[in-house]
């Protein structure tokens, strides 16, 4: 309990109807490279309702959003640096170093990210910054004015944006703008998302790619050699998943807002520990710090305790833990009272 990283929710009937219906219809063979045409509509439309304005030749179709943001770095970096906010998600820096890069990372686990603190970290040799908003594994979302600040910067220095946007529906407080709606920043802003978060879709690996369309054919030629193309009975899930899902979403996101506001309200009960609010995805960053900071050692005990977390050093923050409240409200407060009075009794 409180570790999944993903909802804890089934796909909707709908979708999985939509599946069948695909094999029917004849979506069996190999799909375009870039995706099928009407998914890439149905992700246009979805995505302006963000304020988000592409065509379909500006979408490229990923095997979920991880393997669109390894692309994306793959095409663009050679051996220059990569900027990443810690807490980070832990596939970020591996994901660098494996394309030649080299992550240098800026701490805003107790603050969010600043254009002073991007702007001291730049260098010359400063090519991305990743993004991610809403945060895993912190919830934290920028407001549209935090990236218009961040926004200045990155044109002031010329640099690009990876702006990881996969939980952009999954929101408490208002919707999670996206760096890309900035004037100015459409041509140096690739955003990724999909569907596994907010249709509970993770093993249907559908994601997607925004970015200006000379850089979708070098994507395309790209995933033309790395994977042909994610699943076409896939990707016409997705296609009735964005066209007719929008409440399934609202319900989904109703019962993770009773779970989040539970969650907090616990934590809030544990002496001695913060967390930034968590206004989106589905998670909790609890600084644990005055208890200890070898977070994978009480992770480990936790779990002794039938209790599983994800130690703050995954993230590059040790002396947090991440709980995930994609679980049972009855299984948080079994869980929280558990991570409570292994803090207090220091069993670790």
């Amino acid at each position: 309990m409180l570790a999944l990283g993903e909802p804890d929710f089934d796909t909707p009937e709908f979708i999985k109807e939509a599946a069948k219906q695909a094999m029917d219809l004849g979506y069996t063979k190999y799909p375009p490279v870039e995706g099928l045409y009407e998914l890439r509509e149905a992700v246009v439309e979805w995505e302006k309702e963000r304020g988000l304005e592409y065509t379909p030749d500006e979408v490229i179709i990923t095997c979920g959003a991880k393997q669109g943001i390894f692309s994306v770095l793959f095409y663009l970096i050679e051996d220059e640096e990569v900027l990443i906010p810690s807490p980070y998600w832990v596939s970020y820096p591996k994901m660098v170093e494996l394309v030649g890069g080299t992550p240098v990372f800026l701490d805003t686990a107790k603050e969010k990210l600043t254009p002073e603190i991007l702007e001291k970290h730049i260098t010359e040799r400063t090519k991305v910054l990743i993004l991610n908003s809403p945060s895993n594994p912190s919830g934290v979302v920028y407001s549209l004015d935090e990236l218009e600040g961040i926004a200045e910067i990155i044109k002031k220095h010329d640099i690009f944006v990876i702006s990881d946007e996969i939980y952009s529906s999954i929101t408490y407080d208002g919707p999670a703008p996206s760096i890309g709606t900035i004037p100015g920043m459409k041509e140096r802003t690739v955003v990724v998302s999909g569907v596994s978060k907010a249709f509970a879709m993770t093993g249907w690996r559908v994601g997607w790619v925004l970015a200006p369309q000379h850089e979708i054919q070098a994507l395309k030629n790209i995933q033309s050699h790395m994977l042909t193309s994610t699943s076409s009975i896939s990707q016409y899930a997705a296609m009735v998943a964005l066209k007719k899902g929008k409440e399934s979403v609202r319900e989904m996101v109703e019962k993770f807002r009773k779970r989040r506001d539970l969650v907090v309200k616990l934590a809030g009960e544990i002496e001695n520990t913060s967390f930034p609010e968590p206004h989106g995805a589905f998670y909790l960053f609890l600084d644990v710090s005055y208890y200890t900071k070898n977070t994978a050692r009480l992770a480990e005990v936790l779990l002794e305790h039938g209790v599983a977390v994800v130690p703050g050093e995954a993230f590059g923050c040790p002396g947090y833990i991440r709980i995930s409240y994609a679980s049972s409200e009855e299984e948080i407060k079994k869980g929280m009272e558990r991570i409570k009075r292994c803090l207090y009794a220091r069993t670790f």
